[in-house]
């Protein structure tokens, strides 16, 4: 419960105060060592790690963006890539209109996701535990 109320509290503080805008990759921790391994299956380059996926990889940049202003801002982002291939060069990513350095990957859409796929979690759980007292 506590985790649907974050994500739709982070949807929410995203649509009101942050801002879209196009960030240029400038470096990245995804070497092309660690993508030809994870192609082709291996993966013993880097390890399986908790915050990895079937198939997708949580990997760190170093992105280059414009704020509505037209100044340039450099921030550190987390994202999820598909593992094994090229992460594009070009992502949206979402601001802080206030301080304009703080940025993020993970905007409105990913936030609400979550927050349906919890729901939908929290429904089936309640409604099992309905039909076991009843």
């Amino acid at each position: 419960m506590l985790g649907l109320l974050y994500c739709l509290y982070r949807a929410a503080t995203l649509f009101a105060a942050w801002k879209p805008a196009a960030a240029v990759v400038w470096a990245t921790d995804y070497t092309d060592a660690e993508r030809r391994d994870d192609f082709w299956g291996m993966g013993t380059l880097r390890g399986w790690r908790l915050t990895d996926g079937d198939n997708q990889r949580l990997i760190e940049e170093t992105v280059h963006y414009q704020d509505e202003d037209g100044e340039r801002h450099v921030a550190e982002i987390k994202r999820y890539v598909r593992a094994g291939w090229r992460p594009d060069g070009v992502h949206r990513i979402w601001y802080d209109s206030a301080d304009p350095d703080r940025a993020t990957a993970f905007g409105p859409g990913y936030w609400l996701m979550i927050a349906v796929a919890l729901t939908f979690a929290l429904v089936t759980v309640m409604n099992a535990a309905i039909k076991v007292h009843a």
